[in-house]
């Protein structure tokens, strides 16, 4: 038998132990992300401010006055929106004193609440009577709301940015779910709020428990899935629609947000501490620096 070159030996050592070292990294660029980018500080919508599908079909069915305000960019209210609504931003609203004679629900993709609580009460000081409609667009679809456009923006819609998830996150009646198989570590340290949830492999044995975990008639709750890599989110949201649960999901999964909380805590850093060298500039032949921050989508 040949002896084998020790050379060899050591590049097929070295190879085997390259997922080790991979995960090793992983752990570390995980631990550098502080507390406080993690922790979930709770916070309360106010319920009063919704209104639910429900009972705006009741009151346009018995043509009730009652003014649909949709305050997503233009393009998105071309390409789908309710019959009979406007579009315009949410902060031209009060520029229109029109809408103070009648009622005004103002509609957007459904998760995006905040700032939307924030104008109603700005607008009710202004004498404008002004809510929210509970859950967007998906629940109108979902209650049987007619609907123009393009129906596959709805899908569309449904996807949450990193950004976005990080902003709400603490409200109470953000219910997060983990779909993954198995959840792994980086799972238990960034999301540790999250309910390991893993609707694709037993969905009749899941589906009842999530039930449960929807308090029905709560206002503004919301349910947003993720899994590591971002996979199966297809097939998790049929399974839920099929039992009247509209689902959002994290883009980019796991792996992404992580991603966005590592250029979180770099931006915290000082601006000479967050510069990297990036390539020559042709012209002038001296090195072009940038400043390495998380894009704001």
């Amino acid at each position: 038998m040949k002896k084998i070159p020790s050379i060899i030996i050591t590049a097929i050592v070295g190879l085997t132990a390259l997922p080790a070292i991979a995960s090793a990294t992983e752990s570390v660029s995980i631990a550098t992300i502080p507390d406080e980018l993690i922790a979930r500080n709770l916070k309360a919508h106010d319920p009063s401010l919704a209104t639910s599908v429900e009972a705006v079909l009741y009151k346009l069915k018995r043509n009730q006055p009652l003014t649909l305000v949709d305050v997503r960019r233009g393009e998105d209210f071309e390409r789908l929106h309710i019959p009979g609504s406007i579009n315009m931003a949410l902060y031209a609203v009060k520029t229109k004193s029109y809408l103070k004679s009648v009622p005004v629900v103002l509609v957007n993709e459904g998760f995006r609440y905040a700032a939307l609580e924030s104008e109603c009460r700005r607008l009710a000081e202004r004498g404008y009577q002004v809510t929210i409609l509970d859950g967007g667009l998906p629940a109108w679809k979902r209650q049987g709301g007619q609907l123009i456009g393009d129906l596959f923006a709805l899908d569309e819609m449904k996807a949450v940015s990193p950004q976005a998830f990080f902003r709400a996150k603490d409200y109470e009646t953000t219910l997060v779910l983990d779909i993954s198989l198995q959840p792994g570590a980086a799972s238990g340290r960034l999301i540790p709020y999250a309910k390991h949830f893993p609707v694709l492999d037993d969905p009749d044995g899941l589906l009842p428990e999530l039930k449960k975990l929807i308090t029905k008639n709560k206002r503004f709750q919301t349910v947003i899935i993720f899994s590591e890599t971002g996979e199966g989110y297809e097939k998790a949201e049929s399974i839920m629609s099929r039992q009247g649960i509209d689902t959002y999901h994290l883009q980019g999964g796991l792996a992404g947000y992580q991603k966005y909380l590592e250029g979180l805590l770099l931006s915290w850093k000082p601006r000479g501490s967050r510069m990297k060298t990036v390539s020559n500039c042709k012209p002038c032949g001296q090195k072009i620096e940038v400043e390495a921050v998380p894009r704001d989508n």
